[in-house]
């Protein structure tokens, strides 16, 4: 098989991510000198393209790409060249070739190396060092479909000796960045930041916002990059646009299927994890933007209940003018709920009585709630509800302030034998309620901040930055 046809670099990696739901890319990188279990006492043509076949065949189904290291063949003179080659050749058609060969060279050199890579040896994509600048990347360009990673941020110990030359806001690699957004589409060129380099990542993750440029970051394993910490780091707004690589942690493992597997797992876990954070601010975005549309968050000047004066107040019994602004709001007390241990939801009346009810629908939980006074009548009931002493309550507020209406609600439930020890809020204040509440031996839980909301509105233009500063000054104050 050939990867000369069968569509651009980019066009095979995408449906080689969606086909086998990877993020991974196995380097083919022999070394027999280091591993001579895996090879045959005779190197040659055959036996270094059996090695490579062997590997494709056993992983074929787990990865976004293949990376061999051209180094790892030259050792080897015409031999490993032609083996390199086969190999290249080897790698099913919608599976893309990235080889890295850190080639960097002007004029008539970088012609023939970037002949070399993509028609002798047909390789969909290549490393490529930037350090000549334009002139060293532009020959690698002419080729349609093929692309070329620029050395930016590269995962050896000593990088930060040359690529973090300049000063802490201006370093040298982000000025290649820049530069080689320049030289090329997102099809055209991608960046080569080590995984051992998470906080590059980010930055550079973060200058490529809402751009879908690929990243290729090498020093997962033998290395001390992290998935964990890389993955967050670089990865899109899709969860997808980075590709890792991995060699000797695959390739000369005594199952290198399982061994595949076992990473891909791991990559697709952290993937998993990013992708639920994500969907979690976007909710939060959207479910602020709402409560402020049907007036649950107002601006101006302010009489509180304690008779203080204050630039922003809540409305959260607005909350139910939208069967579907209603759902929303239940949606982070959900998430919030689900690891804590309970029997029934107590929702403080009044305002939290309504999204305490769709809370308690939407988790299929009981719902109890104390009255702000006893009945005079009937049973003369404190509390609303089924329950009995020793049974476990989850306090719901809608919203807290110096948290002295829920310590009161708390007094009522534990006076009746409830036991309390988690308090769940849509909205904090940031006024004190937390460290009150954690005074007392109880745990508050909040699914959005008022610094959230500020931020959300002013980056929405829906409040003035001088609003949001005057309600930052109030709270300060206000702390004080």
């Amino acid at each position: 098989m050939s990867t000369t046809g069968g569509g651009s670099f980019v066009e095979k990696l995408v449906q080689a991510v969606e086909q086998n739901n990877s993020l991974l890319c196995v380097g083919l990188d022999p070394d027999p000198f280091k591993y001579p279990d895996h090879f045959p006492q005779t190197i040659d043509t055959a036996a270094l393209v059996e090695w490579g076949t062997r590997i494709i065949n056993q992983t074929a189904d787990l990865v976004c790409c293949y990376k061999p290291n051209i180094a790892f063949y030259e050792q080897f003179g015409p031999d490993g060249l032609e083996a390199l080659r086969q190999i290249i050749a080897a790698v099913p058609e919608h599976i893309p070739v990235l080889l890295d060969a850190k080639r960097g060279d002007i004029g008539s050199t970088a012609v023939a190396y970037a002949r070399a890579v993509f028609e002798t040896l047909g390789a969909d994509a290549v490393t490529v060092s930037p350090y000549l600048g334009r002139d060293g990347v532009a020959p690698f360009l002419e080729y349609p479909g093929k692309m070329v990673f620029v050395l930016c941020y590269t995962s050896n110990p000593s990088a930060k000796e040359i690529q973090e030359f300049g000063d802490e806001h201006h370093p040298l690699f982000e000025h290649v960045l820049h530069r080689a957004l320049r030289w090329g589409t997102s099809e055209q060129i991608g960046f080569v930041i080590g995984a051992t380099q998470p906080n590059a990542l980010m930055r550079v993750r973060h200058l490529l916002e809402h751009s879908n440029y690929w990243i290729l970051a090498p020093g997962i394993g033998s290395q001390g990059g992290s998935i964990t910490q890389a993955l967050p780091a670089g990865l899109d707004e899709d969860c997808s646009g980075i590709i890792v690589p991995v060699s000797r942690a695959i390739i000369y493992a005594k199952a290198p299927h399982a061994a595949a597997l076992a990473l891909r797992g791991e990559i697709n876990q952290v993937r998993q994890r990013v992708e639920l954070a994500q969907a979690t601010t976007l909710l939060q975005r959207e479910l602020i933007l709402q409560l402020y549309e049907v007036g649950c968050i107002q601006f101006g000047q302010f009489t509180l209940a304690s008779g203080k004066q204050s630039p922003v107040y809540f409305d959260l019994r607005r909350v139910s003018t939208s069967a579907i602004l209603l759902k929303m709001a239940a949606l982070p007390y959900t998430d919030l709920l689900r690891p804590l241990n309970f029997d029934h939801l107590a929702a403080v009346p009044y305002a939290a009585l309504t999204i305490g009810t769709a809370v308690a629908l939407s988790t299929n939980t009981s719902l109890i709630y104390p009255r702000k006074e006893a009945k005079t009548y009937g049973t003369g009931k404190t509390i609303e509800g089924v329950f009995k002493a020793g049974d476990i309550a989850v306090v719901l507020e809608d919203l807290v302030t110096s948290g002295g209406s829920v310590l009161n609600a708390i007094e009522v439930l534990e006076s009746a034998g409830l036991i309390v020890s988690d308090v769940v809020v849509l909205i904090d204040r940031e006024q004190g309620a937390r460290e009150t509440l954690a005074k007392k031996g109880y745990r508050l839980h909040a699914a959005i901040y008022i610094s959230d909301i500020l931020r959300v509105l002013e980056e929405a233009g829906a409040i003035s930055e001088a609003q949001a500063a005057a309600v930052i000054k109030y709270l300060d104050e206000s702390r004080g």
